[in-house]
């Protein structure tokens, strides 16, 4: 079974309305968090108890992190830069293809395109 790194967007979109896809892979384990990913949720509102939903969200797998150098060559081996795509997107796809049987589930448009052209889209899979 895949490992599925979720995207700020898809949290969010679950947050306001569960979404059942999104529910199995938590409860089978197979949501991968990132610290970008986690910082940006932090930097908005999460369901109460605030602290509890951070606790959750630390304690799931986390997937392996692109250090800067690996992020930099990844831009200029796939030729990322002018994407479209911002540094934390550019960084959670290199984080993606480093973690093992990894996917990433978007909502951002530009960033899954990014991620159907280097074969790591979970979106792909749901359709």
């Amino acid at each position: 079974m895949p490992m599925i790194l979720t995207d700020t967007s898809v949290w969010v979109s679950h947050f306001r309305k569960s979404n059942a896809s999104f529910a199995s892979l938590l409860a089978n384990d197979q949501i991968l968090c990132h610290p970008l990913i986690l910082i940006e949720l932090a930097s908005g509102s999460l369901p109460s108890p605030r602290s509890r939903t951070l606790n959750y969200l630390k304690m799931l797998r986390q997937a392996t992190v692109a250090t800067t150098e690996e992020t930099m060559n990844f831009i200029e081996t796939h030729k990322l830069y002018d994407s479209g795509c911002g540094a934390i997107d550019i960084s959670l796809l290199a984080s993606t293809l480093l973690s093992e049987n990894a996917l990433i589930w978007t909502l951002d448009k530009q960033l899954d395109l990014l991620a159907v052209q280097l074969g790591v889209s979970y979106n792909q899979q749901l359709h």
